[in-house]
């Protein structure tokens, strides 16, 4: 059954209508290729590291029951000067 969070739909895998479980093969070599991701992002100093806007990702949360807490939030790191969005 799906389960809906914050104005979301989530399925349970096998559930979402016309979906093909992955083999398990499948799944390793997807795990690899975010494991080889993580290795790379993690080897980069902090220093030279770039902050991504919000839009990749936060702002997932307009138009949900969580977009005050998200507008109150973005605006306490407006006051702090981290927020670049």
């Amino acid at each position: 059954m799906p389960e809906k969070i914050g104005g979301k739909t989530f399925y349970a895998p096998g559930e979402y209508p016309g979906d093909d479980d992955i083999s398990p093969e499948e799944l390793e070599k997807i795990k690899a290729g975010f494991a080889a991701w993580n290795a790379r992002r993690d080897a980069v100093p902090p220093e030279k590291r770039k902050h991504l806007r919000d839009r990749f990702g936060d702002e997932d949360k307009l138009g949900t029951d969580e977009e005050a807490a998200y507008l109150a939030e973005v605006e306490e790191r407006k006051k702090r000067g981290e927020y670049w969005g």
